[in-house]
């Protein structure tokens, strides 16, 4: 019996076969062709790249209304390769300067692009490699006529280097019944992980040396919370145990799912306020809850609304766009609006930022937007226009400093004089909060609360800047982690703060949809959570497990903690489902 450990995409328990998706080596085939075979070749090229673009075109109108249209966009991606004039327009000119055949020909013009990124240590980068390569691969099994038979992995566990997410989104298309997934790939943020998740396969990253064990027979796949591990050739004992815990997780998940539109309510009648993090493309997801049943919007990225845009959108078209983003919310429910949060990893493809060796660190959030002013007072235009129909509080991202929020609100202040000239009416007394993602809103935080009517905890930047650990980087990014002792400290800091001032404190960031963080916030007083609508029947079903009154003592223990795995320790005895 051998144990084999790495992270866990998804959560899930499963037992069964595997199905070994060898590491394939280079085909040896003749691949020099004659000068007057050049045009033919060419045109062989141009066949394949017009199925290539043509199945996946076809592979996204089959899974519309299937899978989360945020999802789907993996697929534009991997189309705008296929349909790039230069990448084409390099291999054309790799087969008529070479004399090689297409498959030679992309092989190697795609070798080129990876070699860009190789020296880079970034999660986002190693993702845009990742596409080229799913994207090459392609048009190279077309070229073969080399297309997987997906009919094999029906029932099985997936042992593989690396599996692309347009593979994936075919694999679900076929309704093929992949059981679980076993990599070697480790980018635990890649879009593999992020469809993993969408399509529910318990799915286990970054195991080292995937093909040097001896896959035979029914393995074990745990990629439950602290284990995150596979384990091949199990004995008749860990069978037994492994079957019992799947029927523990089943009974666990109708738990879960029975508790999806019950209100949010603590044992002792402690009312949690639940909220969403939503962007332009998650208001229609299979998941749906009973909007009625929780407290709103916690979290209204609008940089998504602006990256999907090929241009800056107008006032009447980001108001058109919340418009239909919020129609299943009442005027009564609380939606907090964040200003443009671009920079670092999210840019946007027509405004060139400045080449900055540490994007993280330079002009994104409410820095962009006070340098770009105009841009600013149209969204401030738009979220002010829609506080007339909707009950609406505006987030400012990205705050570091006192002077920042003068200068945001003397913005707003210019905005609303405009709108009262044109008689447009609006919410004279809306709310103005601010993301804490940085120590010196911690450090300052009595200061802060003087001057805004809410904090909203982004808790993956905090923990980042607090840690000084690059969430998305390979090589440090075990060290991110928001269960940090100091992390928690930090929360309590900005608790402090907002309770002494009267103010509204909530956590927006991942730590609010994970059943440990859950117990640690409400400990702290929190009660205002927003998340991801997935997490919502898994939160209620544990909130309504817990006694508020009694989780003071917890607050204490964790507070008083010095390493990451004993706050775990504590957190995990209050977790009943």
């Amino acid at each position: 019996m051998e144990h084999l450990f790495g992270k866990s995409a998804y959560e899930g328990i499963v037992i069964g076969d595997v199905y070994i998706e060898n590491d394939n080596e280079e085909k040896n085939s003749a691949d020099d062709i004659p000068v007057y075979d050049v045009q033919s070749e060419k045109e062989r090229l141009d066949t394949a790249l017009k199925s290539a673009v043509s199945s996946l075109e076809g592979l996204k109108k089959g899974l519309t209304g299937e899978i989360a249209k945020k999802d789907l966009d993996i697929i534009d991606a991997h189309l705008l390769i296929l349909k790039d004039p230069e990448y084409i327009k390099e291999i054309k000119k790799y087969i008529e300067k070479e004399l090689k055949r297409s498959e030679t020909a992309i092989k190697s013009v795609t070798e080129k692009y990876l070699k860009l990124f190789e020296n880079i240590d970034s999660p986002i980068y190693r993702q845009r490699e990742l596409d080229i390569k799913d994207a090459s691969n392609r048009l190279l099994d077309i070229l073969g006529s080399d297309e997987e038979n997906h009919r094999l992995l029906d029932g099985k566990i997936l042992i593989t280097k690396e599996i692309y997410p347009t593979e994936l989104l075919k694999i679900y298309k076929e309704k093929i019944a992949l059981k679980g997934i076993v990599m070697e790939y480790g980018g635990e943020t890649s879009h593999v992980a992020i469809l993993a998740k969408a399509l529910k396969i318990p799915t286990l990253m970054g195991v080292e040396h995937i093909f040097a064990h001896q896959w035979n027979g029914d393995i074990i796949l745990d990629t439950t919370e602290g284990n995150s591990c596979v384990i091949i050739d199990p004995d008749e004992n860990t069978l037994k145990d492994y079957r019992d815990k799947q029927k523990e997780m089943a009974r666990r998940i109708r738990k879960i799912n029975e508790s999806a539109n019950l209100p949010a309510v603590t044992q002792d009648d402690e009312k949690i306020n639940l909220y969403l993090n939503i962007g332009d493309s998650e208001r229609h997801s299979e998941d749906d809850v009973d909007k009625s049943t929780i407290a709103g919007v916690g979290l209204l990225r609008t940089e998504l609304i602006y990256m999907k845009s090929s241009e800056f959108p107008s006032e009447e078209k980001q108001v058109k766009i919340y418009t239909e983003i919020l129609k299943d919310f009442s005027s009564e429910q609380s939606i907090v609006i964040r200003t443009l949060d671009i920079g670092a990893d999210k840019q946007l493809s027509y405004f060139k930022m400045h080449c900055e060796s540490n994007p993280f660190l330079g002009l994104r959030g409410i820095r962009f937007s006070l340098e770009n002013k105009e841009i600013f007072k149209i969204q401030l235009r738009a979220i002010l226009r829609m506080s007339s129909k909707k009950n609406i509080k505006i987030m400012y991202p990205m705050i570091t400093n006192l002077d920042e929020i003068d200068r945001a609100n003397g913005i707003l202040e210019e905005v609303k004089e405009d709108l009262r000239k044109e008689n447009i009416s609006f919410d004279e007394n809306i709310e103005v909060g601010i993301m804490v993602e940085v120590p010196s809103v911690v450090l300052m935080a009595e200061e802060f609360a003087q001057k805004i009517d809410f904090f909203s905890i982004g808790s993956n930047d905090l923990t980042q800047y607090i840690l000084a650990a690059d969430r998305l980087s390979e090589t440090v990014g075990n060290m991110y982690d928001s269960f940090n002792p100091a992390v928690f400290r930090a929360i309590y800091e900005i608790k402090k703060a907002a309770d002494k001032y009267g103010k509204k404190v909530s956590v927006c960031g991942e730590m609010a949809g994970d059943p440990r963080a859950i117990v640690a916030l409400l400990s702290m007083g929190i009660k205002n959570l927003s998340m991801v609508e997935t997490s919502i029947p898994a939160a209620k079903a544990l909130i309504r497990n817990l006694e508020y009154k009694n989780l003071s003592s917890v607050r204490d223990k964790i507070l008083k903690c010095e390493n990451i795995d004993e706050i775990k320790e504590i957190l995990k005895e209050k977790i009943i489902y």
